[in-house]
């Protein structure tokens, strides 16, 4: 009676065991490229940079219209109804991307600072990424990050207002939709200055 038991638990155990498949081979996972990064040094007046996995080289300025590009590269500074303006602009596209770098709170004067650079509160960095003609925050194809000046943009020279420095960082989707990871950034950009003061 005991053997009997015995025997019938046995049977109950193995048969209630799930089943082992034997899976053969996995295909092999996709490829993993990246394009190769130019071994050249940086003009003036472009932007380049890894977006994602594709490297990108911007040159085209703003407006392709005007004669001086005074907002695609430009420093605004000047006392304006009881605040001090100083912004950084520094804008590139290609037939595909615009690239938008805008610091705030930075003198090109007090320039190159660093690095390390001391993180202060109104000395910010922000970097833009739209596709072309996707200018606006709200639009599907627009990308962005904002942080202290310092952190993933600096400007590492400044010889006759031509400024040269590194970026990188994840940028968030203005809409739902995948994030974008920018590295191996650098840009070198001759800046206007544009006096924007309205005080007496």
């Amino acid at each position: 009676m005991l053997i009997s038991f015995l025997a019938l638990i046995c049977v109950t155990t193995l048969s209630s065991c799930d089943k082992i498949e034997i899976i053969g081979p996995r295909d092999e996972p996709p490829v993993h490229y990246r394009n190769d990064k130019p071994r050249t040094p940086i003009e003036v007046g472009t932007i380049r940079c890894y977006i994602n996995d594709r490297y990108v080289i911007l040159r085209e300025p703003m407006s392709l219209t005007e004669p001086v590009d005074t907002f695609s590269n430009c420093f605004l500074y000047g006392r304006c109804n009881g605040g001090e303006s100083k912004q950084i602009n520094m804008i590139r596209r290609n037939d595909e991307y615009t690239v938008l770098l805008f610091i705030n709170g930075v003198s090109p004067d007090s320039l190159p600072a660093g690095p390390p650079v001391k993180q202060v509160f109104g000395r910010s960095a922000e970097i833009q990424v739209s596709s072309r003609g996707s200018y606006a925050g709200a639009s599907p194809g627009f990308w962005y990050m904002n942080h202290f000046y310092g952190n993933n943009v600096i400007i590492t020279d400044n010889t006759d207002d031509v400024l040269t420095g590194t970026f990188q960082g994840s940028l968030a989707a203005s809409q739902a939709g995948t994030g974008m990871w920018v590295s191996d950034g650098e840009f070198k950009i001759k800046i206007i200055r544009k006096d924007m003061s309205c005080d007496p």
